[in-house]
C-alpha cells in the first residue's frame, strides 16, 4: 500500500471528504473526537483563531487514513521561527492533540503525514517545526508517530509531559473513589437530602435541547463566570458554537448529558462524549448555591456509575487541562499527555530544533529568576512599609 497526501481547508471541505473523515474517525487506532468535523468543523465556522485550519491528509484513492489539522502559524519567542500549531485560543474546544491513524496502517500515514509536511514546508512556504499539545504518549499513535520521525530523521523535543485522570472498565473504575471522598460524596448526599427534604437523583437529558440554555445559564453563575473563568456565556460566539454542537451531536446517540435533579430543579450537568470504545467527560457545571454538598463531586461519581451500568465503554478519559488534581484522584488510572515540537523542516528548522532544549532551559530559568526578584521585592516593600 502507499498513500498520497494532500491539504485539505475546513472550510472549504466538500461532501465527500467529510465523509472520508468521518470514517477515519471510526477507524482510528485511538479515537480523538477534537479531531472529528463535530468538533473541529465547528471551530473553523464560529471562531476567527481557527478560520484557516487545513487539514494535512494521508489518503488512498478516496480512502483517508491519517489526518492532522494545522490550526495556524504564529511566531513566538521560543523557538525564534515560525511554527505550525494543531490548536489555539480562543475557541477550539481540545482535549487532545492526537492525530487520526487509520488502525490497519498507522506507520504508513504517521509517515505520509510527515512528508506532507515536509512538502509543504519545502513547497508552500509552511513552517518547518511543528508544535503539538495534549497529545496521547502513552498510546500506540504516538508510538507510530516517534518510529515514522526516527525513520526519517525528524527531530523531536518533548517540552513537557503530564498525566490526567483516566479510568477502566475491570480496573478502577469499577471501585474509582478512595475511602475518604466516598465518605465525602455520601455525607453530602445525605445532607443535601436532610436540608431540602426533597428527592435528588439522576437524570439523562441528553434529548432535551432545552438542557443546553440550562447549562450555559448555571455555568455562568459559578466561578467560570468570573474574571479568568472560561464560562461559554462570557462569549457570544462560544454560546453560538455549543448549542449548534449540541444539536449535531444529541442525534447521534454519542453524546450523554446527565442532570442531577433536586425536587426536579438541576443542580449539577454533566456532557460527555463517545469515541471508539470509551467516553471523553467534555463540560460539567453546578449551581454554587450548594457548593457546600460537594455537588461537583456528586456529579462526577453518578456519571461514572451511570456510564459502568448503562454503556459498553471500556474506559472514560476526564479530558481535563493540566494540573487537574481533583479529577485526577476522580478517575485515578491516570494517563500521560505530553507538548511535543517535530522539525518536519529543512537544515535551518533542524537546527533550532537541536537547540530548542538548550533554548527552553534558558528561558525557564530566566522566568524563575525574574519571579524570585519579583517576590523580593515584594517582601522589601512589605518590610518598608510596616
Amino acid at each position: 500500500m502507499s498513500l498520497n497526501t494532500r491539504l485539505v481547508k475546513v472550510r472549504e471541505i466538500g461532501a465527500n471528504d467529510e465523509r472520508a473523515w468521518r470514517e477515519l474517525a471510526g477507524r482510528a487506532l485511538e479515537p480523538n473526537p477534537y479531531f472529528e468535523p463535530d468538533f473541529l468543523g465547528l471551530s473553523a465556522k464560529h471562531f476567527d483563531s481557527y478560520a484557516e485550519t487545513t487539514l494535512v491528509v494521508a489518503h488512498e484513492r478516496d480512502t483517508f487514513r491519517g489526518v492532522l489539522p494545522i490550526v495556524k502559524f504564529e511566531k513566538p519567542r521560543i523557538p525564534p521561527r515560525v511554527i505550525a500549531r494543531i490548536g489555539t485560543s480562543p475557541g477550539g474546544y481540545r482535549a487532545l492533540g492526537t492525530p487520526l491513524l487509520d488502525a490497519a496502517c498507522p506507520d504508513l500515514a504517521a509517515d505520509a503525514l510527515l512528508d506532507a509536511l515536509k512538502g509543504a514546508a519545502k513547497e508552500r512556504g509552511w513552517p518547518g517545526i511543528l508544535f503539538m499539545d495534549f497529545v496521547g504518549s502513552d498510546g500506540p499513535v504516538a508510538e507510530s508517530l516517534l518510529r515514522a520521525c526516527r525513520t526519517r530523521g525528524v527531530p523531536v523535543f518533548t517540552k513537557d509531559s503530564w498525566e490526567r485522570g483516566r479510568v477502566h472498565r475491570g480496573g478502577r473504575w469499577e471501585d474509582p473513589l478512595t475511602k475518604s471522598r466516598a465518605r465525602q460524596v455520601a455525607k453530602g448526599r445525605r445532607g443535601l437530602l436532610r436540608d431540602s427534604g426533597t428527592e435528588l437523583k439522576l437524570v439523562d437529558r441528553t434529548l432535551d435541547p432545552s438542557v443546553v440554555e440550562e447549562f450555559v445559564v448555571m455555568e455562568a453563575a459559578g466561578w467560570k463566570g468570573k474574571e479568568g473563568g472560561w464560562a461559554f456565556a462570557k462569549d457570544p460566539r462560544k454560546v453560538a458554537w455549543f448549542r449548534e454542537w449540541y444539536e449535531r451531536w444529541a442525534p447521534t446517540g454519542r453524546l450523554v448529558v446527565l442532570c442531577l435533579e433536586l425536587g426536579g430543579e438541576p443542580v449539577a450537568f454533566q456532557f460527555c462524549v463517545r469515541a471508539g470504545d470509551g467516553v471523553f467527560l467534555f463540560r460539567e457545571a453546578y449551581d454554587e448555591t450548594y457548593s457546600r454538598y460537594g455537588p461537583g463531586a456528586m456529579i462526577v461519581a453518578d456519571t461514572m456509575e451511570y456510564l459502568l451500568q448503562h454503556s459498553d465503554a471500556l474506559w472514560v478519559d476526564s479530558g481535563t487541562d493540566k494540573g487537574n488534581a481533583f479529577l485526577l484522584e476522580m478517575l485515578p488510572e491516570p494517563r500521560t499527555l505530553a507538548t511535543l515540537y517535530l522539525g518536519t523542516g529543512g537544515k535551518l528548522d533542524r537546527a533550532v530544533m537541536t537547540a530548542l532544549p538548550a533554548m527552553t532551559r534558558l528561558a525557564t530559568s530566566a522566568r524563575n529568576l525574574r519571579q524570585r526578584m519579583t517576590k523580593t521585592r515584594s517582601t522589601e516593600t512589605d518590610t518598608v512599609n510596616a
